[in-house]
């Protein structure tokens, strides 16, 4: 994405890129870091406490929460509105 898209963090100082555990690589984050972003992820099993570590379970589970609401809100068995009187009379 930011290969494609440049003008994406072009100008934007203090970019923080939240990511998964596959992300994980010195080269990547280098290469982050070159650009001004600052990437949390989760820590892995070898590495030792990682900034914002702590903030990360939080973020991680509003994340979850807005992703579950909205599959609730797209859900079509389940969408809450109820039928037009001409279906129900068809």
């Amino acid at each position: 994405m930011l290969e494609v898209d440049a003008d994406l963090v072009a100008g934007r100082e203090g970019i923080l890129l939240i990511t998964d555990k596959g992300f994980a690589s010195k080269p990547f984050e280098k290469d982050l870091a070159e650009q001004g972003i600052e990437l949390l992820r989760p820590l892995l099993r070898r590495e030792k406490n990682r900034y914002g570590e702590p903030m990360l379970k939080k973020v991680r589970q509003l994340i979850e929460s807005v992703n579950d609401t909205l599959k609730g809100q797209l859900d079509l068995e389940q969408h809450g509105g109820r039928p037009s009187r001409a279906w129900l009379s068809g």
